[in-house]
């Protein structure tokens, strides 16, 4: 699906080089420390290499990992082994 949201020049400057990317992670970032997403599945849609770096690059935003249900575990799992 192809979503387009306008964003002021100053805010696209700021994103650096590749802004679409750093939106991409943005919008994964918050469906992740909302619950809506597991790591594993963010850091899949990265094109991220496995569970690890999929929390090393959540983590590395600062951001706790978060507490997991026995369904996300499972979720992260099943990602983890694809």
């Amino acid at each position: 699906m192809d979503v387009r949201v306008e964003l002021p020049a100053e805010v696209v400057e700021a994103l650096g080089p590749e802004p679409g990317r750093e939106v991409l992670e943005g919008v994964l970032l918050l469906l992740v420390s909302e619950g809506k997403m597991s790591v594993a599945r963010a850091g899949e849609i990265l094109g991220l290499e496995g569970r690890l770096s999929a929390i090393r690059w959540y983590t590395g935003h600062g951001l706790p990992y978060p507490d997991l249900s026995e369904e996300d575990l499972a979720d992260d799992l099943k990602y983890a082994s694809s």
